[in-house]
């Protein structure tokens, strides 16, 4: 069900701060910002082998990625997964009692509660590299 890590989400409290440790530390280059309202965080990936890390830092603490920051601190907040068959996985994981938000059919997500405190994602692999 579940192939390569492809995504490794990590939350920070500043965005420029991590960008510029990972690009002197290790070389790392932003290549993509955004925004999620809905989410309430902004972004950056950063390309990585065959998929990347994204930083997240949250602009609303009554959102997921702000209650993270303020329960836990600054740290790993989810892993994605190259997942080839998405809605499968999605039954199969429904189908063993954990709960999965799949409202979009190209990526889903499972429950924290359900994988020992790691947000799971189940999606493409990501091309960062036009290949």
């Amino acid at each position: 069900m579940l192939g390569d890590v492809v995504e490794l989400s990590i939350v920070v409290r500043d965005l420029e701060a991590a960008i510029a440790r990972y690009d002197k530390q290790f070389g790392l280059t932003c290549t993509q910002r955004g925004e999620s309202k809905e989410f309430g965080f902004v972004n950056a990936i950063l390309p990585l082998g065959i998929g990347h890390i994204e930083f997240l830092q949250p602009t609303d603490p009554d959102k997921a990625v702000g209650k993270f920051l303020a329960k836990h601190g600054e740290g790993v907040y989810l892993v994605g997964f190259e997942t080839k068959d998405i809605p499968g996985a999605v039954g199969r994981l429904k189908g063993a009692g954990a709960r999965v938000d799949a409202r979009r059919p190209d990526i889903a997500w499972v429950h924290p509660a359900d994988c020992h405190g790691v947000f799971v994602e189940l999606r493409k692999r990501p091309d960062h590299h036009g290949s």
